[in-house]
């Protein structure tokens, strides 16, 4: 994150930022030459003067603090003494002043249509919104998005990449259901999708993470993978023979068999099949190290009750909500959670229920794997503020006697409560043994002592993976400026309804970012091309536009308001009125120029 502060970065936010802001004050400037208003300094940035100059009756300079600007008007701050001349702005038409007060954030509209037409021509690479998994229960998973999918369009709208999936999401009003158009298997599938409110994230969610590409996008040096011979576009098919799919599943598999090995384990014998770019396959071995930090390998505790069945999943028009599994291919079954973490391509062929209080015996009507079938329903919704669990299998916990449907009671001698309290006792014990007192389902208390195992995952073993990526280009200009026209009116939506939800506290208030923000955003989209850095630009000047459009005295927003007010009052207001309007008005931006940065430095230092 301190990458963010190299001074590449620094420079590029300083010049795109002095750019942004020197259009938005030529918008007042230009304005105030159509409408013959004086001006005495035209400024970017504030505070000690870098340089300047003279020209007429107007001082052009360029201060030290580049984090805003401004157009110093005649006669235009209250107390300064008004002549009675014509070219003086307090003596200006209402039409004139509002052209003038307007004019910046119309210029940073025009210009971020133009870098946005500007960018699209020249092509711009975007994280896809591409779904990579969903929460299992929640509102993408019940409506049946599936992994692989790629969201087209929200509500007709059309969806760049995660960002805007995310944000078209975040931004929908409560309990309001949503029009999906999603790619699936190169034919558009509509679904209707209605967000839930997610306390953590403090917005509106479906449920959904980024899909990642299960090629490597490249391979650490002198890594365990390096060493063995994999290369930039490896994928991996299998591990130890048991085959994955995908970044999850390897990340899994390496979890599982660094909990199940001997507590003195400081590193992994693996072996890899690997798919490389050419289409042939071959087998690495290679020693992965076993981290410090701790597992012991439970699950929270979900149940056998089915809560939701998701449409067009596996167990659909076989089990029902509210039914209790009971078994699985004959096997029993005791908690969900452990169904959804063992299951296998294995053909399903019967399953028993408890329904209505009668036990059922249930067949499949068309051909449905284990896994199809954990995948397609739902525990009950779990909150976390429970400590019961379930042990995965061959793991450390099971290994010391705990069952499925425990409680945890205590950790060396520390009262748990909360799913929370668990793992944070956990990690904070490390590698050493824990000593853990449970509840049994029948009441009685147990003490047991568990050597937690260490965790190996793909970080360990040296590949790099990425999200997937795809190219927005308008090869025609028409089809250019169509496309820079329709993005800058959907992100003044956003920005607004953004704005809107902050204020609501709708959206968390640590959404909000600053300079340090920005730097990191512009440094690692500039790495990626030209037109990505006209992109982010583009962002931030429909951002400036619209934030200076807020009612807030100091503000372009804020001198409209006034100068409305004193159209329908028909005189101008008092001095002392104006002053104390724009005391309040530094207090609020103060105030979020404060929150920013605190952010901003929260961030930089996780």
């Amino acid at each position: 994150m301190l990458g963010a502060l190299e001074p590449f970065a620094v420079i590029m936010t300083v010049v795109g930022l002095g750019g942004l802001i020197f259009f938005h004050e030529l918008g007042h400037f230009l304005a105030c030459r159509v409408t013959g208003t004086r001006v005495e300094a035209f400024s970017i940035g504030f505070g000690p003067q870098l340089f300047g100059w003279r020209r007429g009756n107007t001082v052009y300079k360029l201060c030290i603090i580049p984090l805003g600007g401004y157009v110093k008007m005649a006669a235009e701050n209250p107390g300064e003494e008004n002549t009675g001349a014509p070219d003086e702005f307090p003596n200006k038409s209402f039409s004139a002043r509002l052209l003038i007060m307007s004019a910046g954030v119309i210029f940073n509209a025009i210009l971020a249509f133009l870098l946005f037409a500007w960018a699209f021509g020249l092509g711009v690479y975007s994280n896809s919104a591409q779904i990579g998994s969903t929460v299992t229960g929640g509102p993408a998973w019940e409506a049946g998005l599936q992994t692989g999918d790629i969201v087209r369009t929200i509500d007709g709208q059309r969806v760049f990449d995660f960002k805007d999936l995310f944000l078209g999401v975040a931004l929908a009003d409560a309990d309001e259901t949503l029009s999906f158009t999603v790619e699936r298997g190169g034919k558009m599938v509509d679904l209707s999708v209605t967000p839930r409110f997610d306390e953590l994230s403090g917005t509106q969610s479906i449920g959904v993470g980024a899909y990642i590409r299960p090629d490597a996008a490249g391979v650490v040096p002198d890594s365990p993978i390096a060493k063995a011979g994999g290369r930039k576009g490896d994928r991996i098919v299998a591990i130890n023979g048991v085959a994955v799919d995908s970044v999850n599943e390897a990340q899994g598999a390496l979890f599982r068999l660094a909990g199940t090995a001997p507590p003195a384990t400081k590193s992994l014998s693996v072996a890899l099949r690997i798919l490389r770019q050419d289409g042939s396959e071959e087998t690495l071995q290679c020693e992965v190290a076993i981290s410090k930090s701790a597992q012991v390998g439970i699950v929270p505790y979900h149940g056998r009750k089915i809560s939701k069945i998701k449409k067009g999943g596996g167990a659909d028009g076989l089990a029902e909500p509210g039914d209790v599994l009971l078994t699985v291919n004959g096997e029993p079954m005791l908690d969900l959670h452990l169904l959804s973490d063992g299951a296998t391509d294995e053909p399903l062929t019967a399953i028993s229920v408890r329904r209505d209080g009668k036990d059922l015996t249930l067949t499949p009507k068309r051909a449905v794997s284990i896994r199809e079938f954990s995948d397609g329903i739902a525990p009950r919704p779990w909150t976390g503020d429970s400590a019961r669990v379930s042990p995965r299998a061959d793991m450390p916990a099971a290994k010391a006697g705990l069952r499925v449907g425990d409680t945890v009671v205590t950790i060396a001698g520390t009262s748990i409560e909360t799913w929370s309290d668990l793992q944070t006792s956990i990690r904070d014990h490390g590698r050493k043994p824990i000593k853990i007192q449970v509840k049994r389902e029948d009441g009685k208390l147990e003490t047991l002592e568990i050597q937690p195992a260490g965790r190996a995952s793909a970080v360990e073993l040296g590949y790099l993976f990425e999200p997937a990526r795809e190219l927005v280009k308008e090869e025609s200009f028409t089809g250019a400026i169509g496309l820079g026209w329709s993005q800058t009116v959907r992100n003044m939506r956003e920005v607004i309804l953004t704005i809107r939800g902050l204020v609501t506290t709708r959206l968390s208030h640590k959404l909000v970012g600053g300079p340090i923000a920005i730097a990191q955003v512009t440094y690692g989209l500039f790495e990626e091309g030209w037109s990505k850095y006209l992109w982010v630009l583009a962002m931030i000047s429909i951002n400036l536009a619209i934030l200076n459009l807020l009612p807030i005295p100091i503000l372009d927003g804020g001198q409209i308001l006034i100068l409305v007010a004193e159209k329908i009052r028909g005189k101008p207001l008092p001095d002392s009125v104006i002053g104390y309007m724009q005391l309040v008005g530094l207090v609020l931006i103060l105030g979020l120029f404060g929150l920013a940065f605190t952010n901003d430095i929260t961030n930089l230092f996780r």
